[in-house]
């Protein structure tokens, strides 16, 4: 009898385990997200931490621009199971968007959510003969919901 109870303990233990990391996150953290142009440069950077419920991450690039902030295709970040892209968002062009996506289960289930950078949060800087743009708003903020 005593094992028995044992027994149902710890698979009511494991059972609550499992469906824990089953739970999808309904949101990604991203920290420290900058992205600029260098002036007198053909080089735009981009850099953020992003983090689920269970895991996290770094995710960065360095490419062409080279004055203003270019569009980037999906791209992996240092772990395999995120990946990003940024691009103008909408017709006006004015807005850009940095979307975030990641296998929350081996072989399929993405989670892929999007935070909308408004045009205030970008500015052109003029430096003489050349301007730069660079991500002025919050270096920290939730991207949710998923889908």
């Amino acid at each position: 009898m005593k094992t028995a109870t044992a027994l149902a303990l710890v698979s009511a233990a494991s059972g609550a385990v499992i469906e824990q990391r089953q739970t999808p996150t309904s949101e990604f953290d991203v920290t420290n997200f900058s992205a600029s142009c260098q002036p007198h440069s053909v080089l735009c950077f981009f850099g953020f931490n992003v983090a689920t419920m269970t895991t996290a991450t770094s995710c960065g690039l360095t490419v062409q621009g080279p004055d203003l902030l270019p569009a980037v295709g999906l791209t992996g970040c240092e772990d395999p199971r995120f990946s990003w892209s940024f691009g103008r968002a909408g017709k006006d062009g004015g807005a850009h968007a940095l979307t975030v996506t990641w296998e929350a289960t081996p072989g399929g289930g993405n989670l892929t959510g999007s935070h909308l950078i408004q045009p205030a949060e970008v500015v052109l800087e003029f430096h003489g003969s050349v301007s730069d743009e660079r991500y002025v708003g919050p270096a920290n903020f939730v991207i949710s919901p998923l889908q």
